[in-house]
């Protein structure tokens, strides 16, 4: 079994930590939130500050960053994983056995390569993929039943600086009945953007159709049920991921546009997600007649 530091002990922290020690795992949990550590000490497990995680940092296999990452005026806001990574990159300056950072927090691509790994290498000394690994993975823990869904993960992606990354977390994860998959670096941090981004069109597009169905005065529940029975999109999991360029035939060019223009002269209702899926294939398509007439 491993022994895994959680750094940033929120609800994914917690749940994550939580979830390891049930697995038989030893978790210690480090924070700056004296009362966070407080809470966990009072119910039995170690936790300390993060300036005190040196004085514990030797054993250590497996340092999981769980950070806020939150969204400030529209762009991303760097400033506490960087800080959490740097305070980590310090700390292990007296590591003199491997062990591999773990960001868990949503990053933007190219973040846990170019950004955060060369600060935990400025700040230790040490130097990535030879004395220490990093692997990007993801969390898609629901808030209400975070720890519940760590337990029971419909999938683990591992996106790793190399094999010896890849080989010491997936170890951890070995007592976990889930498929896993490896990835990059990237590729790992890209697909919880995608994720997360798929899961709210979603619901822009239901609620968007529901919408309409308010000004016609027409029940959704049913009509949104046998959507997801009828519609290829929704009964195949496949549908739409493979690389066949922008969506054509019989039935998808037409029927978008008529839909949307009635709903403009017939309920003054401006449809924007169903605008931008009919503006981004012609987007598309013309960027692909360019390409080929440049090519050419």
């Amino acid at each position: 079994m491993s022994k895994v530091a959680i750094i940033g002990s929120g609800v994914v922290g917690q749940a994550s930590g939580k979830g390891l020690i049930a697995k038989g795992h030893q978790v210690i949990f480090a924070d700056v939130n004296l009362k966070t550590l407080l809470q966990l000490s009072q119910k039995g497990f170690e936790a300390v500050e993060m300036d005190n995680l040196a004085e514990k940092i030797e054993d250590i296999e497996i340092f999981f960053l769980s950070v806020s990452t939150p969204t400030e005026n529209g762009k991303i806001n760097l400033d506490y994983i960087k800080a959490a990574t740097a305070s980590l990159g310090k700390a292990m300056a007296k590591k003199t056995n491997y062990s591999v950072v773990v960001f868990r927090s949503t990053l933007p691509p190219g973040t846990s390569r170019n950004v955060l790994t060369p600060i935990i290498e400025e700040n230790s000394g040490l130097k990535a993929g030879k004395n220490f690994g990093v692997c990007m993975n993801p969390e898609y823990l629901r808030e209400a039943k975070a720890e519940e869904d760590f337990l029971k993960p419909k999938a683990i992606t591992i996106g790793a600086l190399g094999d010896r990354s890849f080989d010491r977390l997936n170890r951890m994860y070995s007592p976990f009945e889930a498929p896993v998959y490896r990835m990059s670096l990237e590729e790992a941090e890209m697909q919880k953007y995608i994720h997360n981004i798929f899961n709210a069109t979603k619901i822009a597009f239901f609620n968007e159709m529901r919408q309409v169905a308010e000004e016609l005065g027409i029940e959704t529940e049913k009509m949104f049920s046998l959507v997801v029975k009828t519609a290829e999109a929704s009964w195949n999991p496949e549908y739409g991921t493979k690389n066949f360029g922008p969506f054509n035939g019989m039935c998808l060019p037409k029927d978008t546009a008529a839909f949307k223009a009635w709903a403009r002269e017939n309920l003054d209702l401006d449809m924007l997600i169903l605008g931008s899926v009919i503006d981004s294939n012609n987007n598309m398509i013309e960027r692909k007649k360019n390409k080929e007439t440049n090519q050419n």
